[in-house]
């Protein structure tokens, strides 16, 4: 919230991780903060759900506040299954997110309880990373091995 304070010794940072319960506690591979409100964010997180059995998951919606102190962490994995997610964005215009793997991209529509395939013939092999422009209704993906995709949303 403070990031461009002066002196830059006044910037301060909240570590969310410590706030909740459910977070696995293993390494984080995308944020995509709501511009809506900026005390939420979508979270995922790399390797497996069977290292930390007891705090399983991989896509996480975040709620920090700041007057309490508290961050409420909500699982929205499903059905994805233990894999890593490398990366997480959000169609702010459909709500839709979308979720980078080492086996392709997925989507979770707004509202739904599944996650699918993105689209048809984007590659199955590791996603690096996700751009999301959804005012031009255009997502990028970036892969290992098979250069980078644009896949035209509705």
């Amino acid at each position: 919230k403070n990031a461009d304070a002066d002196p830059a010794a006044a910037v301060t940072f909240t570590r969310l991780d410590s706030l909740a319960a459910n977070d696995p506690n293993r390494f984080v591979g995308g944020i995509h903060i709501d511009p809506a409100n900026a005390n939420h964010a979508w979270i995922s997180y790399l390797g497996f759900s069977a290292t930390t059995p007891a705090t399983p998951g991989h896509v996480f919606s975040v709620t920090y506040d700041p007057l309490a102190g508290t961050a409420t962490w909500v699982d929205l994995s499903y059905d994805l299954g233990d894999i890593p997610i490398n990366d997480v964005v959000r169609d702010d215009l459909r709500g839709d997110l979308y979720a980078a793997s080492d086996f392709g991209v997925y989507r979770l529509p707004a509202g739904a309880t599944s996650w699918g395939p993105a689209a048809p013939g984007m590659p199955n092999v590791e996603v690096s990373g996700l751009v999301m422009r959804s005012a031009e209704r255009k997502l990028y993906a970036a892969t290992h091995g098979q250069s980078a995709w644009l896949l035209n949303l509705p």
